[in-house]
């Protein structure tokens, strides 16, 4: 039985003190190929009519509508339009002119006939078309797809690979757009060592850092690792005041609860955070922290891996989306599924269980061992998550999952 949490904030009354907080992303120019994935910074408009001239949609022949009326008809060919041609001359009536897709139509023409349509004649020198068309047939006129002065990417666009294009056909080789925020991970505890060291019998290699480097990347941001810091008061302070220099969100995990090595919280009050968030009605991840000193952010996140993961998949992408030029709601990426096997209750707090969604359609549970099995979580591609005091759920019945980033 779980103690009574009652008084510990909610998951919905965190999102929501997230949310509110304010936040200005900074804005830097960048090459428009060096800008992928990134949000806009301001409009982008276009710098003439698109396209410039009215042009062929087809391979095939312009003429006069008027002269195949009556097709089967035969027409002499005048030359050969090809794409990025000069402007054509003017096409006389009863008349053809081969036309290459893309090229720009000649004067007097009113539509294009496919060459699957046609057949040629003496050499190429006349052609007979089957069929008669309508004006405009196969010609994308000018400014149809954009006019010249308009807004085709607005401030907070993603610069997905068709935002790419728009921005590069209208001439935009440099675009202002907001980075990614810089986020650093600390890790605490004297018996945490680095990767690359042997661990004594007590102690443990840094695989949170890792991780969270990892999911921070995936989320949005452009994160680092920065070591770890000794259980000890003044060496949390200064390695904390010497990353808010330098970076937007510094992320420290462990430390975090109220044991007698547990320095975190009260340090970041020394030193001038706002704590607005202490612990949490979740489980994994009771002991989370958020504070803002500005312009800078701190996450205080449990030592466990589980809960610290599930805690910046939740919460800290929310922040992470606004500081680069989004919304929290770009974070909210949720699905339903069915659930492959009945749930037991759930207890007073949210709950985040790692699952599998199976190609079938279906979510798996996986065996929750503690907050600390990260081989689990490792064969996980979503989190199941509970609302507080869940009743029994049978097999079946709809999952609400928060997919994982791969």
């Amino acid at each position: 039985m779980e103690p009574d949490v009652s008084n510990l904030l909610s998951v919905q009354q965190a999102i929501e003190i997230l949310d509110a907080v304010p936040v200005r992303p900074r804005a830097k120019p960048l090459k428009l190929l060096d800008a992928s994935g990134l949000r806009l910074a301001s409009d982008i408009v276009s710098d003439r009519d698109y396209p410039p001239f009215d042009r062929s949609l087809m391979d095939g022949y312009a003429v006069h509508c008027a002269d195949i009326s009556s097709a089967p008809s035969e027409l002499p060919v005048t030359g050969t339009i090809a794409a990025g041609a000069v402007t054509p001359p003017a096409l006389g009536t009863g008349a053809a002119a081969a036309i290459m897709t893309g090229a720009p139509m000649p004067a007097g023409a009113d539509c294009v006939v496919p060459v699957e349509d046609t057949t040629k004649l003496d050499d190429g020198r006349r052609v007979r078309i089957g069929h008669a068309s309508s004006p405009g047939r196969f010609i994308a006129r000018r400014g149809s797809d954009c006019a010249a002065g308009r807004v085709v990417l607005t401030r907070g666009t993603k610069l997905t690979p068709a935002a790419i294009a728009v921005a590069a056909s209208v001439g935009a080789h440099t675009v202002d757009v907001f980075p990614r925020p810089t986020c650093i991970v600390l890790s605490t505890g004297d018996e945490i060592v680095p990767l690359d060291a042997a661990p004594g019998p007590t102690q443990i290699r840094n695989s949170n850092s890792a991780m969270l480097v990892a999911l921070l990347n995936r989320l949005g941001g452009d994160a680092r690792d920065g070591g770890i810091v000794a259980d000890e008061p003044r060496r949390i302070r200064a390695t904390i005041q010497a990353a808010l220099d330098t970076h937007d969100i510094v992320f420290i995990t462990g430390g975090m609860s109220m044991g007698e090595f547990d320095f975190v919280p009260q340090v970041l009050s020394e030193i001038g955070v706002d704590l607005k968030i202490t612990k949490l009605r979740i489980k994994p991840g009771k002991p989370f922290v958020f504070g803002s000193i500005k312009p800078r952010f701190v996450f205080g996140l449990p030592g466990n891996p589980v809960s610290g993961f599930a805690c910046t998949l939740r919460l800290c992408s929310r922040l992470i989306a606004r500081l680069a030029g989004g919304n929290a709601s770009d974070a909210e990426r949720w699905i339903h599924a069915p659930l492959a096997e009945p749930l037991p209750a759930n207890g007073p707090r949210e709950f985040y269980q790692p699952a599998l969604l199976r190609p079938d359609g279906q979510v798996l549970p996986l065996a929750w061992k503690s907050s600390a099995d990260i081989y689990t979580l490792a064969g996980a591609n979503a989190l199941l998550v509970r609302p507080e005091n869940d009743p029994p759920q049978s097999a079946g019945t709809m999952a609400r999952l928060l997919p994982i980033p791969e």
